[in-house]
């Protein structure tokens, strides 16, 4: 008997240029995961950037209510999540999925050093790596 192939569900809202950097990630979890059925969640203003990529299976939208989009997605049955926007919505999304996820780690406080006390304690990775670090 096959095993059930991974669902997995990706998640950035915005903006234009973080999604199309989140491109990498997709097609190496594609590349790497046989038989994997990969979903990715952001705003109806960016299903232009997202329509045209063949390694995602299907978009999903968070329009006006959270609560409608919620539950939308747990008719999924994912198996997995990975934020990569990671804010206060994604992680009631989470939450509410109640399945195993990962999140990409903003470092809020090292940019807030750097933007306020021009203390540079970044680490040298580019954003494309860190969101792959993340997975």
């Amino acid at each position: 008997m096959k095993d059930k192939n991974l669902k997995i569900l990706i998640i950035r809202f915005s903006s234009i240029g973080d999604i199309v950097l989140t491109s990498p990630v997709i097609r190496c979890l594609k590349d790497q995961l046989e038989g994997l059925e990969l979903h990715y969640l952001t705003k109806k203003s960016y299903e232009t950037v997202l329509a045209g990529n063949p390694h995602i299976d299907k978009i999903h939208y968070l329009e006006k209510s959270l609560s409608d989009c919620i539950t939308e997605l747990k008719k999924e049955k994912f198996d997995y999540v990975i934020d990569l926007h990671h804010n206060l919505r994604t992680l009631w999304i989470k939450t509410k999925l109640g399945i195993r996820s990962r999140s990409f780690d903003k470092l809020n406080r090292k940019k807030w050093l750097l933007v306020n006390f021009k203390m540079n304690v970044l680490p040298p990775v580019h954003i494309v790596d860190r969101y792959l670090q993340t997975v």
